[in-house]
C-alpha cells in the first residue's frame, strides 16, 4: 500500500482489453445477441496480436460474457438491462467528460503532426471513400476512426495508438432507446464523409493549423452533446444506489510493475526521505510497502542498480552509489531494449504535445501561483536536460486541467526512468554539451515567461525543451536499439 491505495498488479495487455470490452458491455455499447467484432477487427482496434485477442476471447467465454462457435463470430451472451447500462454510464459521467477535455488537448496536435509527415494520402483517401451511405452508425464511426488512425501510424509508436484506442473506447456513449432522449450521435454517413473530406483537403494542402482548429471544435462538440445527454439520463433515471468513485483513463501499461516501484523509490530517495539511514529499504520492506512479490521487488532493485543510483552490499542491504563506476547490468539486455523503446515513445508524445499541455496548465494558474512555481526552479545550479525534463513533467502533472492527462503523464514518468540507461552509452561529449546548453537556454527563457504570466512564451519554451530532449534520446537510443524499433524523428 502507498498513500492509502493498493498498487495495481502487473498490468498486461489482455487484462486491459478485457476490461475495455466489459466497460462497453455494461454501458450498452455492446448488447446481448449482438455479434462481437471479429478477432481480426479487435486486433486492429487495440493494436495487438492475435494471441492476445484469443486470450481475451477465452476469458470472456469462461466468464459467461460471450458464446463462441467454430467458424462464426462470437455473440454477446451477457444481458445487461437498460437501467444497469444507464447507471454504468452515469457512474462514469465525470470521467467521460474529463476524457473529452483530454482528447481536445492531446489528439489534435498528434493528428496534425502526423499529417505534416509523409502521410499516405492515397490510403487516407481510401478510408474516406469507404464511408458509404446507408451504413450502420457503428460502421461509419469505425471507418472514421480508421481515417484518423492513418495519421498516427507514421509515428511508428504503439503508445500513441494505445492512447487513441483506450480513450476513444472508454468514452463511447450508446443511445439508450427507452430513455426517450434523442440519440446525441445520430449523424449520417454523408455528414461524416463531408467532414472527413474537408479534413483531407486541409491535410493535402498542408494547412495543419486549420486542421487543429477543426479537430478541437470536433471534440468540443462531442463533449457538449455527451454532457447534455448524460444530464438528460440523470433527470429521467433514478440515481444509482451504489456510488462509484471517480474513474479516469489509464493506459494499457506496457511497462512492468517493478518499473513503477523503482520510480517511486527513486523519487523517495531524491526527496531525501532516507537521509540518516545507513541502508535504503530492503527487499522485504519493499514487498511490504508496495504489496508486491519478491521477484518484483528484486527487479526494482536491479533497475535502480543498473542506472547507477544504488548498490547492494552482500547480505547487508542497499545503499546509495557514490562516486564509483557503473555496475555490470543485472537486467537482461532485451528487456532493457524493450523499455528503452517505450521510454523514447513517451518522449516523442511529449515532444509533440507538451507545449499545448503547458499552455493549458499556465492559463489555469493564478498569477501568484505561476510566479511561485517559477521561483521554485531558480535555486537549481545549471541543471542538466534530464533534470529539466523532470521538473517540467512534474509541473504538467500538477497543473494540467484534465485528470486523465495527469494519469497518462504519471505513466510516462514511470517510463522515463529507463532513459537513465542511455548514460551508460559512449556519447559524443561535444555534442552532448551543446545539447545540454540548448536545453538550459530554453529552460531559462520559459522560467522567466512563467514568472511574467506569459503563457504563450512559456508553452513554446516547454515544447522546445521536450523536442530537444527527444532528439537527444532518439539519437542515443539508436546506438543500442535497431532503428526500425524506434519511433520516427520529428
Amino acid at each position: 500500500m502507498e498513500g492509502g491505495r493498493p498498487m495495481r498488479g502487473e498490468s498486461v495487455l489482455y487484462e486491459a482489453i478485457y476490461e475495455s470490452i466489459l466497460t462497453q458491455l455494461y454501458s450498452g455499447v455492446l448488447r446481448c445477441g449482438q455479434a462481437l467484432p471479429s478477432q481480426q477487427e479487435l486486433c486492429r482496434r487495440y493494436h495487438v496480436g492475435i494471441t492476445t485477442i484469443r486470450r481475451v476471447v477465452r476469458m470472456l467465454e469462461r466468464d459467461g460474457v460471450i458464446d463462441t462457435a467454430s467458424g462464426r463470430r462470437a455473440v454477446v451472451r451477457l444481458d445487461v438491462h437498460d437501467e444497469l447500462c444507464v447507471n454504468a454510464l452515469l457512474s462514469r459521467k465525470e470521467s467521460i467528460l474529463d476524457i473529452y477535455g483530454g482528447l481536445e488537448l492531446l489528439m489534435p496536435a498528434l493528428y496534425a503532426q502526423g499529417a505534416r509527415r509523409c502521410v499516405d494520402l492515397p490510403a487516407l483517401y481510401i478510408h474516406l471513400e469507404a464511408v458509404r451511405g446507408g451504413a450502420e452508425q457503428v460502421e461509419v464511426y469505425d471507418q472514421a476512426v480508421r481515417f484518423f488512425t492513418e495519421l498516427l501510424v507514421t509515428y511508428r509508436n504503439p503508445v500513441i495508438l494505445d492512447l487513441q484506442s483506450g480513450m476513444e473506447h472508454y468514452s463511447r456513449i450508446p443511445h439508450i432507446v427507452c430513455s426517450g432522449l434523442e440519440d446525441p450521435y445520430a449523424i449520417t454517413a454523408d455528414f461524416v464523409k463531408s467532414k472527413l473530406r474537408d479534413m483531407y483537403e486541409l491535410i493535402a494542402q498542408g494547412r495543419t493549423d486549420e486542421l487543429i482548429c477543426r479537430l478541437e471544435q470536433m471534440y468540443r462538440d462531442i463533449k457538449s452533446r455527451a454532457k447534455c445527454y448524460l444530464k438528460g439520463l440523470e433527470e429521467r433515471w433514478p440515481p444509482a444506489s451504489v456510488h462509484i468513485p471517480y474513474q479516469w483513463y489509464s493506459g494499457k501499461g506496457r511497462t512492468h510493475l517493478y518499473t513503477v516501484v523503482a520510480r517511486k523509490l527513486y523519487r523517495r530517495i531524491e526527496a531525501g526521505e532516507f537521509v540518516g539511514r545507513t541502508y535504503l529499504p530492503s527487499v522485504p520492506e519493499i514487498m511490504r510497502t508496495y504489496s508486491v512479490s519478491k521477484d518484483t521487488a528484486c527487479s526494482a532493485v536491479a533497475l535502480l542498480s543498473d542506472i547507477g543510483l544504488v548498490r547492494t552490499l552482500d547480505k547487508r542491504g542497499m545503499v546509495l552509489r557514490e562516486g564509483d563506476g557503473l555496475p555490470p547490468l543485472r537486467l537482461e539486455e532485451n528487456v532493457i531494449g524493450e523499455h528503452l523503446v517505450l521510454c523514447v515513445d513517451a518522449m516523442q508524445i511529449l515532444a509533440v504535445c507538451a507545449g499545448r499541455l503547458a499552455f493549458a496548465a499556465a492559463t489555469c494558474l493564478p498569477r501568484d501561483a505561476a510566479r511561485s512555481a517559477a521561483q521554485a526552479w531558480e535555486p537549481i545550479p545549471r541543471p542538466g536536460s534530464a533534470r529539466i525534463v523532470q521538473l517540467l513533467l512534474d509541473f504538467l502533472q500538477r497543473f494540467t486541467p484534465c485528470r486523465c492527462l495527469r494519469t497518462i503523464l504519471e505513466q510516462f514518468d514511470d517510463l522515463l526512468i529507463w532513459g537513465h540507461y542511455l548514460n551508460r552509452l559512449d556519447w559524443d561529449a561535444d555534442k552532448a554539451a551543446a545539447q545540454e546548453a540548448e536545453c538550459r537556454g530554453y529552460f531559462d527563457q520559459l522560467r522567466g515567461a512563467l514568472a511574467r504570466g506569459d503563457a504563450e512564451r512559456f508553452s513554446a519554451g516547454v515544447q522546445d525543451v521536450f523536442r530537444a530532449a527527444y532528439d537527444m534520446a532518439l539519437t542515443q537510443a539508436s546506438r543500442c536499439v535497431p532503428a526500425g524499433r524506434l519511433p520516427t524523428a520529428l
